[in-house]
């Protein structure tokens, strides 16, 4: 607070917390004349900032203190570790998206699962037809050729579908009606989730008279059992 003597006109800063709380009236230190406190203002008046010190606790030692830019026992700098802080922060996984993507009901995945079992019988049929031709004369395969042509066939299959799923969570049928394979929480699937969905999560819902299939009929969230067992959604795009 500024102090000025209305009589010799010295004048002096004093902090207003040194100022007596009863005190009304001071004496001049150069010519010893007395003189009115200018009134201060009321405490309830102020904003909230003028009365009240915001205050933190540190981090990184613990010590609580004034709001500052850095702490005054260790010397951290609060802004610089909110920013590191940030950029730290693990992810959160995007369950809610995922979850509320609309998805493919039991019809559209049996269409798509047709016109994949279409594309993959064409090929095993040419691919077939050139075992033949090289293995055997006249178009008559014999023991060996036919076990040859099975197993090249069930392998044909076998990388059709985890190769595609495991790709982009698309095969080709999927892609014509804009399916996609998905994770329950959101990560990229990947060869490894794919190669257990699709063999032994399919096995299963297969063996037991395809009822496995037929659970994406009545599930809440449309999921057959390979795709509980692997946690996976087939979505709409």
């Amino acid at each position: 607070m500024q102090l000025s003597c209305p009589h010799c006109h010295y004048s002096r800063e004093v902090a207003e917390e040194k100022l007596p709380v009863a005190a009304s009236r001071v004496k001049c230190p150069q010519c010893g004349g007395s003189f009115s406190l200018p009134s201060r203002p009321d405490a309830s008046s102020l904003p909230k900032s003028a009365t009240t010190v915001e205050r933190i606790s540190c981090p990184a030692c613990g010590k609580d203190q004034r709001q500052t830019d850095a702490c005054v026992y260790c010397g951290l700098i609060f802004a610089r570790y909110a920013a590191q802080a940030r950029a730290t922060a693990p992810v959160a996984p995007q369950l809610d998206a995922v979850e509320l993507r609309p998805k493919a009901g039991f019809w559209l995945r049996l269409v798509a699962l047709m016109i994949d079992g279409l594309l993959v019988l064409v090929l095993q049929v040419i691919c077939g037809l050139l075992l033949v031709t090289i293995g055997s004369d006249g178009f008559q395969p014999n023991g060996r050729v036919a076990l040859l042509i099975q197993l090249f066939s069930l392998l044909l299959s076998l990388v059709y579908w985890v190769f595609f799923t495991g790709y982009c969570g698309q095969t080709p049928g999927k892609m014509l009606l804009r399916l996609q394979v998905v994770r329950t929480d959101g990560q990229p699937l990947g060869y490894a989730k794919a190669f257990y969905r699709e063999t032994l999560g399919k096995f299963v819902s297969g063996i037991i008279l395809g009822i496995g299939y037929l659970m994406a009929a009545f599930d809440d969230q449309k999921q057959a059992l390979h795709d509980r067992m692997a946690n996976t959604y087939v979505i709409k795009l």
